[in-house]
Parts: structure tokens; sequence; C-alpha cells
């Protein structure tokens, strides 16, 4: 063997090296992340928690006008 052929196998070991770490970089980025609440169910609390809120307001201002 000569320096050109070991030069040529290092040259293609670092080639498949970098495409296995780019894949593997990429495969990990695209993981897509479990979340705890879906967003269905999130929009159900936000929509229960502002209707709670603004009868809670409604009720105070019917006591606010009766008192008046």
């Amino acid at each position: 063997m000569n320096f050109n052929t070991i030069l040529l196998f290092l040259i293609l070991i670092s080639t498949y090296l970098n495409l296995y770490f780019t894949y593997k970089k990429m495969k990990i980025q695209n993981k897509k992340t479990k979340l705890p609440i879906s967003s269905k169910e999130w929009r159900a609390k936000v929509e229960d928690s502002n209707f709670k809120a603004w009868n809670a307001n409604r009720e105070r201002l019917k006591d606010k006008r009766k008192n008046n």
C-alpha cells in the first residue's frame, strides 16, 4: 500500500463519520417533545378560567348596582 491509498482511506472514514454525526444530530433535533397537556385541554382550561373570572366580575357588578 502506498501513501496515497492510506490517505484515501482516512478521507473516506472521516467522510462517513461526518455523515453519521450529522444524521445523528438531525435525528435528535427533529425529535418531538411530549407535552404534558394537549392544546385542546389547555384551551379549555384557559376558557374555563376566563369564564370564571368574567362571571365573578359580573356578579360583583350586579351586587354593586344593587347597593347603589
